[in-house]
């Protein structure tokens, strides 16, 4: 849109605003000009050329303009402004006038400019004599006592503050007042109650209870009733008797006949029928009495009556049912197995055992064997593993369970070892955690050796051995030269068998033989001798199966420094090595800590060939065979024989070609009814007296002594720390130091070079005798022989 006024087509002091038409603007002009434009100046006064009221001249070139007071400017058009000069003080408002001004003074101020101060108090507006402060815009009444109000004009109500206690009624005075008090309180104020009970109105024992003006006697215990105790009260009024029990009064005393279920004076016992434990299967006994259980137990009544007080009930636990939980409910007769699931009902429960669907190779688990898992359909665990699969975070897999003798991911990598004598196995630092105070070893044997090592940890001042010591697992710790653990387990462990065992290292030292046929006795543990900052875990190596006896490339000590006893070592297999849960095989062992040790267990059957002859029995041994001959056949392979003249006790033969008797072992031939018969001499038995009696059957010897079947008695081998014929003297306790106290240390050192003596005389009647006739020992003693030595000893006989 075009702006007219762009131009500035109007002239002097003309104003131009755009307008519509063909000119587009209009000049608006002060008086004394004209034209379109302003451009004519009026040279002649007008109606309109001076404003307010001013009054026009006629000058040379223009009028001239002649203000009214209070105007200014060419035409009178400016209004001059009187407040600009803020000539009102206080806060006064302003208002510009013509000429002139005006001031609205605030309260408490007046005059022209409202600069002087009102005095309020110049009317005397406090009455009653009270002194008026003056103050701006407003006074104050200082008023005198008993006055009150704006202007002191009220007389003050003594009573307004109710200065009366316990009822009484206040009367006003001048300047004062008076309370009427109500009766039972003295006072200015009634604030002293009178004690009613000074006259001691209670009769025969009652308590006074002082009130507001009156009291009370509590007779409660003294037999009596009444205001004041005076009347004779029967002892059932009280109601003495408990439980809703009944109460018969009798001369000066009364009777509770109770309710079944409660006992006691006053009924106020109840009877707990629940001592007993009545419920089984963990089911929670609730007494019929006990109200607080009524509507949370199902089977108490709606609501408890006295009547059916006395018993209780039996809230059962899931799965239970019976008057006393007894019965089982079984959990399988609803049959929620599914799939093929085997249901096993169980206390309270069920479990379903699911099935391996051959036909469309699929596993099913969950508490109901709804669930298919497809882990094991293209998975193989190898070594005869068995497959278990899994379902997690969505995704269908699978572990192998390994058979003992293998380990892996797939059952891949075998932990079974053959030790061949003067082997052994170091375990270097690393294979277990050697930083934690607790530690552990454990791994399966299979031998026939009665005596050799096993494991060894450790260095000259603190170590740990598990042997092997006449068939039975033995640990032994030192510190310091001194045995502070020795754990037995008296098991037969060198049967030939597979054996497992376990040694854990902590505040107590615990050795475990885990079998089959070990059931009891089989775990054992003691304190451990170790200081609290030091543990056997520590240690940089182990030994398994026997010492290393050379200097190796890994500079292993010469551990004959040890002075350790010289074990045999380990002929066999071990299987199942784990320290702290890490397996050992040979793939993480290098060459140089090992001796004669192969992978596999590598136990040939020699008596599969049937080496023994006449009869004879073919017995085992890992590195060859040893047979038991029948008389009178001997040799290594019962083919040469052989008379009895080494039996230990002559024979004797009576009778005739008709009637031929030998009776052996010492036996006397004896006619007997008319009949020959051969009378034993003690510990033989028999038609021919060819039995030895076993007198080692009834275990004579204790503290691990090892029993000896003799002619006609028994011998014990004892531990080195037991003494006596049935090794009950325990060397290192009261008996030493009753020997000492006695005899002295010379005549203990005598003994003790005696007992030896005497172990190793009769060791060595042992080793001289292997071999002679002794069916008993022989039975007892089975496939135990000295594995170390390589050649089979000599045979054994029998009597036919």
């Amino acid at each position: 849109m075009n702006n007219a006024c762009s131009s500035s087509p109007c002239q002097g002091v003309a104003t131009c605003v755009n307008t519509p038409g063909e000119r587009g603007f209009q000049c608006h002009y002060p008086p004394g000009y004209s034209g379109i434009t302003c451009e004519s100046a009026i040279g002649s006064c007008g109606a309109d050329s001076c404003q307010h009221g001013g009054a026009c001249h006629h000058g040379p070139v223009q009028p001239v303009c002649i203000c009214p007071a209070g105007y200014g400017g060419r035409f009178c058009e400016i209004d001059h402004n009187e407040c600009a000069s803020s000539p009102c003080h206080n806060g006064a408002v302003c208002q510009d006038g013509v000429n002139g001004y005006f001031c609205f003074c605030v309260p408490g101020y007046q005059g022209r400019h409202c600069d002087l101060e009102v005095d309020e108090c110049v009317s005397d507006p406090c009455r009653n004599e009270a002194t008026c402060l003056n103050d701006i815009g407003r006074y104050t009444c200082i008023c005198p006592q008993n006055y009150s109000g704006v202007n002191c004009e009220l007389l003050i109500d003594q009573c307004w503050s109710q200065p009366c206690l316990n009822g009484a009624t206040c009367r006003d005075a001048l300047g004062a007042y008076f309370c009427d008090c109500t009766p039972g309180f003295l006072g200015d104020h009634c604030e002293l109650n009178v004690d009613e009970c000074d006259s001691q109105p209670c009769l025969h024992g009652g308590l006074c209870v002082d009130g507001d003006n009156r009291y009370s006697c509590n007779c409660v215990g003294g037999g009596f009733t009444g205001t004041h105790c005076e009347t004779l009260m029967p002892l059932c009024w009280s109601k003495p008797c408990h439980n809703n029990a009944t109460c018969e009064d009798s001369v000066d005393s009364y009777i509770c006949h109770c309710w079944p279920g409660y006992t006691g004076a006053q009924c106020e016992t109840d009877i707990n029928e629940c001592s007993s434990n009545p419920c089984q299967s963990g089911g929670e006994c609730v007494e019929l009495s006990l109200e607080k259980q009524y509507g949370r137990v199902a089977q108490l009544p709606s609501s408890l009556g006295n009547r059916r007080a006395a018993g209780y009930v039996c809230a059962c636990q899931p799965g239970f049912t019976g008057i006393h939980c007894e019965e089982d409910i079984n959990e399988c007769s609803s049959n929620p197995c599914q799939n093929g699931g085997t249901c096993e009902n169980l206390p309270g429960n069920y479990t379903c055992h699911c099935l391996f669907d051959n036909l469309s190779r699929t596993f099913y688990e969950g508490p109901d064997c709804s669930d298919v898992l497809l882990g094991c359909t293209h998975q193989q665990c190898l070594n005869n593993g068995i497959c278990i699969p899994h379902f997690h975070n969505g995704q269908h897999g699978f572990s192998c369970l390994c058979p003992s003798g293998y380990t892996g991911s797939l059952c891949e990598a075998a932990t079974t070892l053959s030790f061949g004598g003067n082997s052994f196995l170091g375990v270097p630092h690393g294979s277990h955690t050697a930083q934690s105070s607790v530690c552990s070893i454990a791994f399966r044997f299979q031998t026939v050796q009665p005596t050799a090592l096993l494991f060894f940890q450790g260095n000259r001042d603190l170590f740990a051995k598990l042997e092997l010591l006449r068939g039975y697992i033995h640990l032994s710790m030192q510190v310091r030269n001194q045995s502070r653990v020795l754990l037995h387990v008296f098991h037969d462990a060198s049967d030939g068998q597979w054996h497992s065992v376990e040694v854990v290292f902590a505040e107590a030292v615990t050795l475990s033989l885990t079998d089959n046929s070990c059931k009891e006795k089989c775990i054992t543990r003691a304190p451990s001798p170790f200081e609290s900052n030091r543990s056997i875990c520590a240690f940089q190596h182990t030994f398994l199966g026997g010492l290393p006896v050379e200097m190796t490339r890994d500079d292993f000590a010469l551990l004959n420094i040890y002075h350790t006893a010289s074990t045999p070592s380990f002929v066999g297999c071990l299987q199942d090595i784990e320290f702290d849960s890490n397996h050992i095989n040979l793939e993480n062992i290098s060459s140089g800590l090992s001796l004669n040790v192969k992978a596999g267990c590598m136990r040939k059957d020699w008596c599969e060939s049937q080496p023994c002859h006449n009869r004879g029995r073919c017995i085992n041994l890992w590195l060859g065979y040893q047979c038991d001959c029948y008389r009178p056949y001997a040799g290594p392979s019962c083919l040469r024989g052989k008379l009895c003249r080494h039996n230990r006790l002559p024979s004797t033969v009576c009778g005739n070609e008709s009637a031929n008797l030998t009776c052996y072992n010492g036996g006397n031939c004896t006619e007997f009814h008319a009949e020959l018969k051969c009378m034993c001499r003690p510990g033989f038995t028999g038609q021919w007296c060819e039995d030895d009696v076993d007198e080692c059957a009834s275990d004579p010897c204790v503290n691990g002594g090892l029993c000896q079947d003799l002619p006609g008695r028994f011998q014990c081998v004892c531990d080195v720390a037991f003494a006596g014929e049935r090794c009950e003297l325990d060397l290192a306790g009261d008996m030493t130091s009753d020997i000492l106290t006695a005899t002295g240390s010379v005549t203990l050192v005598l003994l003790l070079v005696l007992l030896l003596a005497v172990v190793a005389s009769i060791v060595a009647s042992k080793r001289a005798t292997q071999g002679a006739y002794n069916p008993s020992h022989q039975e007892k003693e089975g496939a135990r022989v000295e594995m170390w030595s390589m050649m089979p000893p000599p045979a054994m006989e029998r009597l036919i």
